[in-house]
């Protein structure tokens, strides 16, 4: 975004303006209310301090500068001006970082399981996200380019794209790569197989029969193989792509509904308790709230 905002800010690309304009309305619509990036981050700093006897200090190397950072992220996303380049750098650095303890050191129990599968199905609905936003109405073929070519940035695939294709960015190529692509690990083909595998690996439930978090992520992963391509990238007179967009939407769907299913299935919810007094003397009844 910043590297679009500094191309493009001076406003003497028309089409530049154009594809910048989309991508920060992009940008806000993926963020919705929430619109900085100190708020993930935080998040992610709570929960680390509520497991730290299960953190290594390699870990905590790595999410220390992350904690000196977080109060120069807390202005909006769209400010791009508001950010400074090293700490938008120190936090994609940390993360990489955690990343890679998280794929290189964790033994593969189910806690690592439930994160693997918990980061597929973000990553899934964080790609998702940006079809939705970038990609649902055609623009002139120049504003398009440029949109493609940023959303290939964001999910780190345009390096691979341009080895592939060599050639200007085009939606159904773009969407070929990102979508329907099980060699590219951003795409998301790639991430329900993985999200797959890891459900597989959980507990609980007859092994004849599918969970519903199973059930519901083969059945998008079944509507994503049985995409066609050609209809996905077709335009009416108004510029939608009625096609692309019914099908993202389902997605979302079956997706969300995967990640209750799993929370529902494999986690339990304390129900609150509260004391009533009694008479004088009496021990206080325990209710249970509903």
């Amino acid at each position: 975004m910043l590297d679009r905002s500094n191309e493009f800010g001076n406003g003497t690309n028309p089409a530049g303006t154009a594809a910048l304009e989309g991508l920060i309305g992009a940008l806000d619509w993926i963020a919705g209310a929430d619109t900085t990036l100190a708020s993930p981050v935080g998040m992610l700093l709570d929960n680390a301090y509520g497991v730290r006897d299960q953190l290594s200090r390699d870990t905590w190397l790595v999410i220390g500068p992350l904690e000196r950072v977080l109060e120069e992220l807390r202005v909006p996303l769209g400010s791009a001006n508001g950010h400074s380049q090293a700490a938008l750098q120190q936090v994609i650095q940390s993360l990489l970082a955690l990343g890679g303890l998280g794929v290189e050191s964790m033994v593969r129990d189910l806690g690592w399981r439930f994160m693997d599968a918990g980061r597929r199905l973000e990553r899934s609905l964080e790609l998702l996200a940006l079809l939705q936003a970038t990609l649902q109405t055609a623009r002139d073929t120049a504003t398009d380019s440029i949109v493609l070519e940023s959303v290939l940035s964001a999910a780190e695939s345009i390096i691979t794209y341009r080895f592939r294709y060599r050639s200007q960015a085009q939606l159904e190529t773009v969407l070929e790569l990102l979508l329907l692509d099980p060699g590219n690990p951003r795409s998301l083909i790639y991430q329900l197989d993985r999200l797959i595998e890891d459900l597989a690996a959980l507990p609980l439930g007859s092994v004849s029969r599918l969970r519903p978090e199973q059930r519901l992520v083969l059945e998008a992963s079944s509507t994503l193989r049985l995409a066609d391509l050609t209809e996905l990238v077709r335009e009416e007179e108004d510029g939608s792509r009625p096609a692309l967009t019914s099908l993202l939407q389902r997605l979302v769907e079956l997706l969300l509904r995967a990640g209750t299913a799993v929370d529902t299935t494999h986690f339990v919810h304390t129900v609150p308790t509260f004391a009533l007094l009694g008479a004088a003397g009496a021990e206080p009844s325990i209710i249970r709230g509903g």
